[in-house]
């Protein structure tokens, strides 16, 4: 498949993935996206994912999931992250075939 645009939201001010106190947000969100295809976040297909995610796991599972792929890595948000993703996407450009290139949004 080519020129393909997979989206992924985090919305990290939420707690912790697993945290009870999150749960009920991630509830309705599934049944609004399951009722009408829409997140209540961003009202859009692109689901949002809540809690701050385990990065390295993320880029785990797309260099598995898009072998021999070029990934653009876009970043809006906290500067103490920017690094963080910066590397990641230097090593798994290194040690996979798929190959990531960071960019860092500033509004």
């Amino acid at each position: 498949m080519q020129n393909v645009i997979e989206m992924h939201n985090y919305l990290s001010s939420v707690y912790e993935e697993g945290d009870a106190r999150s749960a009920l947000i991630r509830r309705v969100q599934s049944l609004q996206h399951a009722k009408n295809g829409v997140d209540i976040v961003s009202g859009s297909k692109i689901r949002t994912h809540f809690a701050r995610p385990n990065w390295r796991k993320v880029f785990v599972q797309i260099a598995a999931n898009h072998k021999t792929s070029k990934i653009g890595v876009f970043y809006c948000g906290n500067p103490t992250l920017t690094g963080t993703l910066r590397k990641l996407c230097q090593e798994f450009s290194h040690s996979t075939t798929t190959r990531f290139h960071f960019h860092k949004e500033n509004f």
